[in-house]
C-alpha cells in the first residue's frame, strides 16, 4: 500500500504537469507568438507553484480544514445552533 506522502505526491505531480500545461496553452491562445523560451518558462513556474501548493493543502493543513469544514449534518447544525445562540444572547437576533 502506497502512504499518503507518496500518493499526494505522485497525485500533485500529475496535476501540476496537467494544469501547468493547460494554463500555458490558455496563455498560447491570448499571445500565439509567445517564445519558445518564455512558453517553456510558464510551464515550469506554474508547474512549480501548483506541485507546492497542492502538497500544503493536502498534506501540511488537513486539520484546519477539518475545523472549518463540517463532515457530517450533525457538525453543521451543531455549530449553527451555536452560532444562532451567540446571537441571541448578545441580542442581534
Amino acid at each position: 500500500m502506497i502512504s499518503k506522502n507518496v500518493s499526494a505526491r505522485l497525485y500533485g505531480v500529475l496535476l501540476a504537469t496537467m494544469y501547468a500545461f493547460v494554463l500555458t496553452l490558455i496563455a498560447y491562445g491570448f499571445w500565439p507568438r509567445i517564445p519558445f523560451v518564455a512558453a517553456l518558462t510558464l510551464i515550469i513556474v506554474l508547474w512549480i507553484g501548483i506541485y507546492f501548493t497542492g502538497l500544503w493543502t493536502i498534506l501540511y493543513r488537513p486539520k484546519e480544514f477539518d475545523k472549518k469544514i463540517p463532515i457530517s449534518s450533525k457538525e453543521l447544525r451543531r455549530r449553527r445552533k451555536q452560532f444562532y445562540d451567540e446571537l441571541d444572547s448578545l441580542g442581534r437576533r
